[in-house]
């Protein structure tokens, strides 16, 4: 294969692997939303419960039980948002490594085009020098 398409498709796939390593990042922020969202979720419930322990009239109205119910709601709904997110994020994942692996594969064979090139012209400059002596 001639050098010239070699580095043509060299810089297609490039192309094509900053594409997908662009597509990775908007499910990696979400995911780091989400996981924000959760932690910050824990952090409440670890509050509302220090909090439960010491406010009888909470209780007495059942605003307490009110609260485990959006907080389940909340968590459960959080935790399948996340599932879809993993999901999405190990496809864009599995895209990646696979543009990234033609990337480099098209390099290589574009250098070792170049470097046998090289040997070659090396190698007739030698011939072309040996005959002349």
């Amino acid at each position: 294969m001639k050098q010239k398409m070699l580095d043509q498709m060299a810089d297609v796939t490039e192309a094509m692997y900053l594409q997908e390593h662009a597509k990775v990042k908007p499910v990696l922020d979400a995911e780091a939303r989400v996981r924000g969202q959760l932690a910050k979720l824990d952090q409440q419930i670890k509050e509302s419960r220090e909090l439960a322990n010491s406010d009888h009239a909470m209780k007495a109205l059942g605003a307490d039980l009110l609260w485990q119910g959006w907080h389940s709601r909340t968590r459960r709904q959080l935790n399948m948002e996340l599932a879809q997110i993993t999901a999405q994020k190990l496809r864009a994942m599995d895209n990646l490594r696979k543009a990234f692996g033609r990337k480099h594969a098209v390099e290589t064979m574009a250098t070792q085009e170049r470097q046998r090139v090289k040997k070659d012209r090396a190698q007739k400059l030698h011939n072309r020098l040996m005959n002349m002596e």
